[in-house]
Order: structure tokens, then sequence, then C-alpha cells
């Protein structure tokens, strides 16, 4: 587990270096080793299976943290969870829950309340023995739902995760020793980002919202903040109406976890910092490419420019010549050593040793990836088809509405149908926003309803969940 053995290693050498930074804590990598070795024995002492993967939800990212690494030095797999995947875990084979919450819990598993007993007194030092543990014979079980609203585990071995550690290029060394990591530890991101950060001794820094996200920015002189795509525009415009705070400390924003227009880039690039980095890539097969937005360029649709193996196929899966629209398929050294841990029948999305994505796109002469869309978001509406996330983009742009989303529902005539909802801004004239769609080329056809609503259905990454979003409309439409 030498990912993990690297925080010992710091604990050694640079004991009183912050390992992790939050609003109302600090913790040195000195107390982050320790905290593993207490609460290591306490798993001990639970006599769990170590065939059995275990699931963590606790509301502290350093108490989570520390019980992750904890359960892995010890030989077991782990799940980061929040409640509303706990009715998926049985299905994934998790029936042991470590939880701190009052309310809900695993229904039908095993119940472990965490309390602070399990972290060690001031002077504690723990004389454990751990015994040696291959990386293949624990897994990291991160839970995504995408666009569908519905969480799908997907595994991966720590040699996996080990080898995206050791191949990824994202943080040079010695560059954003504090780290802001805006991407909860239940998604692969933030997880794999906390790693990033922890394995060559730099701090990963967490926060509750936009507020004190600002304040651990000036306070800290954090460096760098990964986000995702919506949480970073969220963040900035945050900013804009609340001024005092400073960001001038920031080298780079690394974002990703979807689509941000030119006028999101540029209200990120003036108002946080100028270095915007995009990342590609999935919970599969971790990122396959990271590019700056300044060379990324206007190029429409430009998202990276691949490190990994990358093509455009068609539907036989034969690769396309550059500017051809097709499937996008890739391969990493991660993807690749998930395959050889669990087989490819084991993953999600993979043939022939490449991970299929959802992604429509092409490559340009540069070699930098252009995404057109998503072909599960394409709504076909009597033989024309129209992008949800164009309709998306264009509504968003209207200055009467803040949030927009598009999906096909199924109508009395049993073909699809546009149904959008929209959060306005004020008054809105539903009909207006058909029209202007009627009218733009990229659309060129009403959509059937609009709906005004409070909220647009998103995950921890902010993606619209086209699942909930469907139940959520169809239930106003009866209502009606």
């Amino acid at each position: 587990m030498n990912f993990i053995e690297m925080i010992y290693f710091w604990a050694r050498n640079v004991p009183h270096r912050p390992a992790i930074i939050q609003t109302e804590m600090v913790t040195t990598f000195q107390g982050l080793a320790d905290a593993i070795d207490a609460i290591g024995e306490r798993i001990e002492r639970l006599n769990l299976n170590h065939n059995e993967p275990v699931a963590v939800r606790l509301t502290n990212p350093s108490f989570m943290i520390v019980t992750l690494f904890a359960l892995m030095r010890s030989g077991y797999s782990v799940a980061p969870v929040n409640a509303p995947m706990y009715p998926h875990l049985a299905g994934a084979g998790i029936r042991n829950l470590i939880y701190d919450t009052e309310g809900q819990a695993l229904s039908g598993g095993r119940n472990i309340r965490f309390d602070m007993s399990w972290l060690p007194s001031p002077g504690q030092k723990s004389n454990r023995t751990y015994r040696k543990i291959s990386e293949n014979d624990v897994s990291i079980i991160t839970f995504t739902s995408g666009s569908t609203g519905i969480p799908k585990p997907v595994v991966r071995s720590a040699a996996a995760l080990a080898q995206r550690l050791r191949a990824s290029n994202i943080f040079t060394p010695g560059a954003h020793e504090r780290v802001l990591i805006l991407p909860g530890l239940v998604s692969a991101w933030g997880f794999n980002a906390t790693c990033d950060m922890l394995m060559p001794g730099r701090t990963a820094c967490f926060a509750a919202d936009n507020m004190a996200a600002l304040s651990l920015i000036n306070l800290f002189g954090i460096k760098a903040i990964v986000a995702s795509a919506a949480q970073a525009l969220s963040l900035a415009e945050f900013k804009t109406r609340n001024p005092g705070y400073r960001t001038d400390s920031l080298d780079a924003i690394i974002v990703g976890g979807g689509k941000i227009e030119p006028e999101g880039v540029a209200r990120i690039r003036t108002t946080l910092c100028r270095n915007l980095i995009n990342t590609y890539g999935s919970s599969e097969s971790g990122v396959v490419g990271c590019t700056p937005f300044e060379v990324l360029g206007d190029r429409p649709g430009a998202v990276a420019f691949p490190w990994a193996d990358l093509e455009v196929v068609d539907e036989t899966d034969q690769p396309l010549p550059v500017g051809a629209e097709g499937k996008v398929r890739f391969r990493t050294p991660q993807l690749l050593e998930n395959i050889k841990e669990f087989g490819p029948d084991q993953i999600s999305g993979v043939r022939d040793g490449w991970f299929y994505t959802d992604d429509i796109g092409s490559l340009d002469n540069a070699g930098v990836l252009h995404l057109i869309g998503r072909s599960s978001d394409v709504i076909n509406r009597g033989g024309l088809s129209v992008s949800g996330t164009r309709i998306e983009e264009l509504l968003k742009q209207m200055p009467e509405i803040v949030d927009a989303a598009a999906c096909g529902v199924v109508g009395q005539s049993a073909l699809d149908e546009i149904w959008i909802a929209v959060v306005a801004a004020g008054g809105l004239d539903t009909e207006e926003i058909k029209q202007r769609l009627r009218q733009h080329p990229d659309v060129g056809i009403a959509p059937d309803e609009v709906f005004v609503i409070d909220q647009i259905p998103r995950g921890d990454l902010g993606k619209v969940q086209k699942h909930r979003l469907k139940e959520l409309l169809i239930d106003l439409k009866k209502g009606a």
C-alpha cells in the first residue's frame, strides 16, 4: 500500500507539516499517521470479514480519510458513500457501514458508529505491527451516477490507484503545495485528488461551502483548486457577489466533470485565476488529458489534448480520420491494471481493452479532442435529432434564466418529446422561450413542455441527473 505508507514517510520527516486543512481544524502528517494507527487498532477489534468491503460515511473529511486509509492498510476494500447510496450497497456486496450521523443507517447490514474515542489521545503511540497487504488484495469502490441519477459502483484495485498516482501529470513536483479539493470524497475524483496531494507530501484542503472556500484561500494562501465545472462557476459567481475575498495566491484551477462555455471560462479566469486547466477522463479509467484553456482557446467543444491512448471510432469500432465525428474510446494505465485484476467483463464500458464513453467527438489536426455531445443526450423528436446539452447551453445564456436542463420524455404519441426545466431569475414568458429555441439554427424546433422549477436536480459534481429530472417533470405534468 505504498501511497498510504508515504504518509508515514512524511510523518517521520516533516511531522508538523499540514496534511489536511479545514475551516475548523488542521491535521499534520504526524497526526494523520497516528490517527490511521489508532483507528486501525479499533477496526481490528471489530472482527470484520476481510472478504467483505466496508462502506464509510463520515461528515468530517479528515475523519473520513483516516478511516478509509486505516481500513485499506488493514486489508479491507472500502467504499466512501453518502446516504442516497445506501439502497445500492447490497447490490455491490457491501454489508458493513461505518457512520457518524443520526438517522438513516444501512438496512440489513452491520452499522458501526464512529465517535471521537476512535481517535488517538494526545501523545498516544501505536505499537501495532501491520501485516503486509498486497495492493491487489484491496479495492476502492466509488459510486457514479453521471446523468442517470442512479448510483453505479465502479471498482478499482489499490494497484490501479497506485498506477494512476504514479502516472498522474496534473500536479508537477513542487507545484501547488496547498490545494483546495471541492469534489466530495465519495466521488472517485475527490478521493483521487486527495491521494494526489498526500502521497507527495502536499496539503489537501476542504471547505463546506463557497464562503468557507474563499476564507481558506484568503487565510492559508491556497495555491490551486480542484473543482467540477459547476463548482468552479458557482465559486466565481459567489466571489463576484462578495469581492472582498482575495484569491491572488491561486496558481491554477483544475476543472472537469462538465463542459464550460466560453463566457463561463472568461468569468472564472477573470474572477478567480487566469490559469484554468480542463481535465477529461472517467471514474473507470482516471484522467485521460489535462490541458489549459489558454491552449484550447476558442476551438469549439475542445476539452483536452489526450496524454493517454484515445481514438474516435465508427459504429464498427474502426478509427476515424481527423475531423470525423464518432464514439470516443480510450485506455490508461489505471484501466489496464483494473482489467488485469478484475477481468474486462467486470468493468462496465470495456471492450477489447478500451473504455467506451457515451461521448461523441472528433480529433483535430493538433490532436485536440472536441466533444459534440453524448449519445444518450440526443433527443429524437419526430425524426429530428436535437442535443439536450445544446438546448441547456442556449437557455442558460438567456438573462431571465438562472439554470436549465433538457430531456427527452416519451409522450402520449409514444414518441420522444422535448421537455425543459428552468430556474427563472424573475418573470418568464414560456412561449417566448419556445419561440427562441424554434428559431435557433442549432435547435429548429420548439420544446413540447416548459416547466419552471425551484432547483435542477444535480449530482455531487454538478451534473444534471436526468433520471431524477424526468421523474420530477412527469409528476408535475400529472399534477397540472
